[in-house]
């Protein structure tokens, strides 16, 4: 292998921050990590409309109720403290049995384990505070810097969250730039993400004009592309003029110009990349074995009760 240089390194590896300290790095970690699995279900629509529901539970956590490509309802997340690989993160029965007991508080429709279509876990890589209850970890982030003199400096994040990222980011920097004597210069606040630069922010007028650009696609593919690249759509499609310059047919909804866009653009090595991690059509094909959507009995379903309140569900 070669010898790659850089003035600096960032260590943004989440929840496996550690193992690049000591394993590749050879660094003793200063802060501590905790990992606190999440898991979400997938189940058919409960209710119309695109609006959110946020379900307040007994144990004072809160759930949310979302609408999720457009004929599924996601309902998420739990709170479990994680000692395991990783990699190898996955629902557990109690979790499922927790979520459909939330839904069936408020809804009318009684959900069970046998209601979910889909699944799927991951682990926050939380900056441990030393709370006790996993909810009750912070949700900011903390640094490690090692600076030396005659050495690139590393940056180490702990913690942290998706919907935090930018800022974090810019704090990195106010961190490491003058480390490599260069000042940081904020401009991602303005900045749109890719295939976010839609023309004042008007996706139906966007979705209006690239209909008008490729009108051999089928309207409901062609939203789908626009919802998920935005104006990337462009680019995937670029010199397309009819239905079969998009390539092989795949299935479900998938062609080969969008996959070989994924791989292309989107790093997506494998399958699961591409069906689950990527566009979801995995939940597509899954829906398509006709798995029924049966409304069970109260006393059959997860924590199911006679009545169910819903004043306490409000849309958000």
């Amino acid at each position: 292998p070669g010898i790659i240089r850089a003035r600096a390194l960032v260590n943004a590896a989440g929840p496996w921050v550690d193992t690049v300290l000591e394993t590749t790095v050879g660094e003793k970690p200063e802060r501590r990590l905790r990992l606190v699995k999440g898991s979400h279900i997938v189940v058919d629509r409960l209710y119309d409309g695109s609006h959110a529901y946020l379900l307040q539970n007994d144990d004072k956590r809160i759930v949310f109720a979302l609408p999720f490509l457009d004929r599924f309802t996601l309902i998420g997340t739990t709170d479990m403290l994680y000692q395991g690989d990783p990699d190898n993160v996955a629902i557990s029965d109690e979790e499922t049995i927790y979520l459909c007991a939330a839904v069936n508080r408020y809804f009318k429709k009684t959900l069970g384990p046998r209601h979910v279509r889909w699944s799927f876990a991951g682990v926050r890589p939380l900056y441990d505070d030393g709370s006790v209850d996993a909810s009750a970890v912070t949700r900011d982030y903390a640094f490690q810097l090692d600076a030396p003199k005659d050495g690139a400096p590393l940056l180490s994040i702990y913690g942290g969250k998706l919907t935090t990222y930018r800022v974090l980011a810019e704090h990195a920097l106010d961190r490491l730039l003058p480390e490599i004597g260069r000042k940081a210069v904020r401009w991602s606040g303005t900045e749109p993400l890719p295939g976010g630069d839609i023309p004042d922010g008007d996706f139906e007028t966007f979705v209006g004009e690239f209909r008008e650009t490729f009108p051999f696609l089928p309207a409901g593919l062609a939203r789908r592309y626009a919802r998920l690249y935005g104006t990337r759509a462009y680019r995937m499609l670029w010199g397309a003029r009819k239905m079969e310059d998009l390539g092989e047919y795949i299935g479900h909804g998938l062609y080969q110009a969008e996959a070989e866009y994924l791989r292309r653009y989107e790093w997506a090595d494998t399958e699961a990349d591409i069906l689950w991690r990527r566009t979801k059509l995995g939940i597509l094909a899954l829906a398509e074995t006709g798995i029924p959507f049966e409304v069970g009995p109260p006393e059959t379903a997860a924590g199911a009760t006679e009545e169910k309140p819903t004043t306490r569900a409000r849309p958000e």
